[in-house]
């Protein structure tokens, strides 16, 4: 990235990884709003040091090494995502901001396994789009830059095992990442029931997608999957492109508790 893209993209700030772990699955309320708030924190004394990103330097944390390239890559998707809904409204700066954080905060993590799996990199396609997105070039050739960088992405998940990677524990494990991971952007972004960071309750909801997407993927007759739908229609609902910044939104605790039902759910899906 050229030194002034990267200077828009640390003008909006930085972000927290959950690990594997997150926020622990069971009932929402009060002690999880607490952990939430405790990652809050973290996230913030980090952005003071410099030391942003998805889990810092580290990137998302798995034992198994094919969750953490597949959920590397649907983090970028979920970026990406966000910063075409934002381009399409005319927010091109909030766009230009989701646009570099694949590069800035993720390309690393992923490029030594792109290369280790034999995937194409995608760097030089991300660097096409972020210029599109930075001349707020709207219409078909920015419709055609995110759609290259997406197929590379979706090509470079292609090289996991397609058993393991359409198997529905696989599938919902990366959801459940994404979901943890949107429920830590919400709590950054949604204080008191007030919009106090407009960028990450946008992440959230560009995470939130990405897990809708995969979840509908899955067969509808696995156990929990009725409750566990029900839960993202709900959780989908929250989010409002009319939001601005101190705009009231849905509670923290009611994403969270969304999130916790969820993983509930989730966990008899084998």
């Amino acid at each position: 990235m050229s030194e002034n893209k990267t200077k828009i993209w640390l003008g909006i700030g930085g972000y927290l990884m959950l690990g594997a772990g997150g926020v622990p699955a069971g009932a929402a309320g009060e002690g999880q709003l607490i952990m939430a708030q405790i990652m809050h924190a973290d996230h913030a004394a980090k952005s003071e040091g410099g030391e942003g990103g998805e889990g810092g330097e580290s990137g998302y944390t798995n034992e198994d090494p094919d969750q953490v390239f597949a959920v590397n890559l649907l983090l970028a998707k979920g970026h990406l995502h966000i910063s075409q809904e934002m381009a399409g409204l005319g927010l091109w700066d909030f766009s230009a901001a989701h646009a570099q954080h694949p590069a800035a905060e993720i390309y690393n993590n992923v490029a030594p396994e792109l290369k280790k799996r034999g995937a194409a990199p995608f760097e030089a396609e991300l660097e096409a789009l972020v210029e599109q997105v930075i001349e707020n070039k709207s219409g078909a050739a920015l419709d055609q830059a995110y759609a290259t960088v997406i197929a590379k992405i979706d090509a470079a998940a292609a090289t996991l095992d397609v058993s393991k990677r359409t198997s529905p524990a696989f599938t919902m494990a990366s959801a459940m990442a994404l979901l943890k991971q949107a429920s830590a952007e919400y709590v950054i972004g949604v204080s008191g029931g007030k919009i106090v960071n407009l960028q990450e309750y946008q992440d959230a909801n560009g995470f939130i997608w990405v897990a809708d997407q995969l979840i509908s993927s899955l067969d509808q007759g696995l156990p929990g999957m009725p409750e566990i739908t029900a839960e993202l229609v709900k959780l989908k609902s929250f989010w409002s492109t009319a939001a601005r910044m101190d705009s009231m939104a849905t509670p923290e605790s009611d994403v969270l508790g969304c999130i916790s039902r969820i993983e509930l759910k989730a966990g008899k899906i084998k």
